[in-house]
């Protein structure tokens, strides 16, 4: 299996997901009983799916798989939600709830069954002005909050089995569309109804409105039962993790990308300064995170759970969005401020937190595009990186995908680093732009084209990959000030001190799919208009009307592997203080089910998001880790058989080249046409009519050909008829001192076409010199001279050679036919070229 330092821990829902005791629920009929007045539905388990009518949890055997498959994950964050129900940050309301309102619990106490209620802040599943969870086709689309007692027995059960615990609280969107968290915003800002707007988010509940009940495992709310918000949430938790007896680290929050662009009616360019003389802007949102951050830590400090830098126990963050963690561009004022950097730099935050969906790669369909060109190219070393050197990747060995020496390449290299694509929206799921006629996810704008742009001077706060930097510098406001520099740094700086707090990525992974390093950030679910896979990504024909995702595990296997092996393998560092600069143990793969493998994903009566189990980051059940072979060398001319020899007499060749073309025919009758093949693929005709004495011999070379090559299945090298792939002084290239591999190319009239293979060892010429065999090797596919070292700046390289196509049989049958005594004729033989 890949390597992990630790894992998010969903479902994130389900009354009794997390917990260790097995339970039972009955949910309340509404039209049921003997007057259809309303009844409860019979009781039954819960939590056992995997082990029915034991006593042990899927929950309990989940964590078992963790541990057996993963003895390295030291974190688990426990991923526990609350819903939203509007896009719109005024009138969102952030509140639990279950899918059993007015139903029945039941929870085996060792020896008995016993009545339980689901609870969470002082909430029951009998309370009224629960804010019910929506229904598709008679379904939930969420389970229902976790109850309180079940989190706190989780808690314990995590920290018994040695495993540190991050607390997540989490905000599902239970509205149309099913949105994600960070679309929480509003229609304008700089203005006062803004910084309303999010003052209604947050709420008012304060910390004096919550009682710890140690007993019964939850905690009470004195405020409003309906009042829904932000604050509630998070204090709440807060508080439950102190019945808990404490747990690592405590987010207050992640991803809520809008909410914290939202700007008050305070805010300028330039922003103001605190009283330090540090860069202050007006974001109503963050300045509410920095109160909740200072509300959780008296919350702990008040019960005796102070933060401990040196073991990292009882510490505070929030996670921020990979698009903005390190600052956020504002439409129409060109520039990007370091908006979060206040909150970072805040006492009550001790660890800087971002969920890292960064890409990993920027590999098109076909020949992979930009990165397979510029895979042996120097890669930069300083920054930033010239236009002709930004692109190189410093790598060896053959071009592919699937390496980790690639994907560690791209984590502070690549794109988001030396260069960015100006705009790159996926388009969602159209016929392949570069004519592979496969389905895949669009890119638009520079990433379509693979237009990468530059970073210029004292722009590292613009790259979202300059980790070191951002953590070793002081930050400024970027912006174009008019005076003709474009975006430059700005004014103080901000409170952020360098290398003064570690950080973590609380999130990291990748979905199931091709190409998925690609884009990491994006998931398959057909529900969500979220829903999407990533840049080039190819989808595969379900049932000849409907797609779905092709999937690919080893890729997403490599990703984590590729992380895990870089942040270990030297590339982290320290400061003189001792503060690292990525605290690895508190990094979390996204994600592993607190429903054990293989129950979820396959009792799709328990559970109704076992579809999307395939296309998605779910780790268990996936695998195992294993490194990519590398690829194979390419062919050389005796790796293929060659067609027989025949005098020329008595039969005929006819060559046809074939194209392919995609047209589309538009309503005024006029086409656009794209050509997919560079060069041609042939189709070759050979008609026999022997009359030689030597006629049989020659024809039972064929038949016993045809039958070493089983028909259709090998190809074989084909020498063009008469002398016609014979060639003699022919260029091959001009020596540039670094270049090894030269492609062999022939002249047809005006047209030069690329040689396939040789049919004999060529004779090489530097500067009319013949140059010894013993210096270059000869692959084919295309006809490829490489040199053990490369000729130097100037040398004219030429060659002589007998050319030769790679080619099958087109048929798996031959017709014989016997016109004069012990003669014997096949009427035609089909062959076609081949590409491998």
């Amino acid at each position: 299996m890949a390597q992990v330092f630790g894992v998010c821990l969903l479902p994130a829902t389900g009354e009794f997901a997390y917990d260790t005791l097995p339970a039972q629920g009955a949910r309340w009929n509404p039209t049921g009983g003997t007057f259809g007045t309303g009844a409860l539905e019979t009781l039954a388990p819960i939590n056992c799916f995997y082990a029915p009518g034991g006593t042990k949890t899927d929950y309990s055997y989940a964590i078992d798989q963790l541990q057996a498959a993963h003895p390295e994950c030291q974190t688990v964050a426990l991923v526990v939600a609350w819903f939203g129900n509007s896009t719109d940050a005024g009138s969102c309301q952030i509140y639990p709830s279950t899918t059993y309102i007015k139903g029945a619990f039941t929870s085996w106490n060792g020896s008995t069954w016993v009545v339980a209620n689901w609870q969470c802040s002082g909430l029951t599943q009998g309370s009224t002005g629960l804010i019910p969870i929506s229904q598709t086709g008679g379904s939930f689309s969420y389970g229902g909050t976790p109850s309180d007692q079940s989190v706190v027995r989780c808690i314990h059960d995590l920290k018994a089995r040695g495993l540190r615990v991050v607390f997540y609280p989490f905000i599902l969107m239970d509205c149309a569309g099913k949105p994600w968290r960070g679309r929480i915003g509003v229609s304008s800002d700089v203005n006062s109804a803004a910084t309303a707007a999010v003052s209604a988010f947050l709420g008012a509940a304060s910390t004096g409105q919550f009682t710890r009940d140690a007993t019964n495992l939850t905690v009470a709310y004195s405020g409003s039962p309906t009042d829904f918000s932000y604050r509630r949430m998070i204090l709440h938790y807060a508080n439950l993790c102190v019945v808990a007896g404490g747990v690592d680290l405590f987010l207050i929050g992640s991803e809520l990308r809008g909410l914290e662009a939202i700007r008050g009616p305070g805010w300028t360019k330039a922003g103001t300064t605190d009283g330090d003389g540090f860069a202050v802007w007006d974001y109503p949102f963050v300045a509410g995170l920095i109160q909740l951050a200072a509300d959780a830590r008296s919350i702990f400090d008040g019960a005796g759970l102070s933060k401990n830098l040196t073991t990292w126990k009882n510490l505070i963050s929030y996670s921020a969005d990979w698009s903005t963690w390190n600052g956020v561009q504002h439409s129409g004022a060109n520039g990007q401020w370091p908006h979060l950097d206040r909150l970072f730099a805040s006492e009550n935050i001790d660890i800087v937190s971002f969920d890292n969906y960064l890409p990993l790669s920027d590999w098109t369909t076909g020949d992979g595009g930009l990165d397979p060109l510029n895979w042996t190219s120097a890669a930069p070393t300083s920054w930033p990186p010239s236009s002709g050197a930004m692109s190189g990747l410093g790598l060896s060995g053959t071009p592919m995908l699937h390496s980790e020496a690639y994907l560690q390449a791209n984590i502070e290299g690549g794109e988001s680093f030396n260069w960015y694509y100006g705009d790159s929206n996926n388009l969602g799921r159209g016929f392949d732009p570069l004519g592979t006629g496969q389905y895949v996810s669009l890119p638009e704008g520079d990433r379509a084209s693979q237009a990468r742009n530059p970073y210029y001077a004292n722009q590292q706060l613009l790259g979202r990959k300059q980790f070191r930097w951002w953590w070793k510098n002081a930050h400024q406001a970027m912006y174009d000030a008019s005076d003709g520099l474009g975006w430059t740094p700005h004014g103080p700086t901000t409170q952020w001190a360098a290398k003064s707090k570690p950080m973590i990525f609380v999130e990291y992974g990748f979905a199931t799919v091709d190409r998925c390093t690609n884009q990491p950030n994006v998931f398959f679910d057909a529900k969500s208009t979220e829903s999407d896979t990533p840049f080039w990504s190819v989808w595969d024909s379900a049932d000849g009307a409907s797609f779905l995702p092709r999937r690919d595990d080893l890729l997403a296997a490599l990703g984590l592997q590729a992380i895990y092996d870089y942040w270990t393998g030297g590339k982290n560092e320290t400061s003189a203080s001792g503060v690292p600069m990525i605290l690895t143990s508190f990094c979390c793969a996204w994600n592993w089910d607190a429903r054990p493998f293989p129950t979820f994903p396959l009792n799709a009566s328990a559970w109704g998001d076992g579809g999307n189990w395939a296309a998605g980051n779910w780790i268990g059940g996936k695998g195992p880790y294993v490194q990519a072979l590398a690829a194979d060398a390419p062919p050389g001319a005796g790796s293929y058989a060659i067609f027989p020899a025949l005098t020329g007499e008595g039969w005929s060749v006819r060559y046809s080249p074939r194209f392919s073309t995609r047209t589309m025919a538009k309503v005024s009758g006029r086409e656009t046409r794209a050509g997919v093949m560079a060069s041609p693929l042939w189709d070759i005709d050979l008609t026999f009519n022997f009359l030689r004495s030597d006629a049989n011999a020659e024809l039972q070379n064929v038949i016993a050909f045809m039958l070493a090559q089983a028909g259709q299945a090998t190809p074989f090298l084909f020498a063009p008829p008469g002398g016609l792939g014979v060639a003699s002084g022919v260029g091959l290239g001009t020596g540039d001192g670094s270049t090894k591999a030269f492609v062999v190319s022939r002249a047809i009239a005006g047209y030069s076409e690329r040689v396939q293979a040789l049919t004999s060892a060529p004779t090489v010429y530097a500067n009319g010199v013949a140059v010894s065999g013993s210096l270059y090797s000869v692959s084919i596919l295309p006809a490829t001279i490489t040199f053990t070292t490369a000729p130097s700046a100037g040398v004219a390289m030429t060659i002589d050679f007998s050319a030769a196509h790679v080619a099958r049989f087109v048929d798996d049958d031959l017709d014989f036919e016997q016109f004069v005594a012990n003669f014997w004729a096949a009427k035609t033989l089909k062959l076609e070229t081949v590409r491998g």
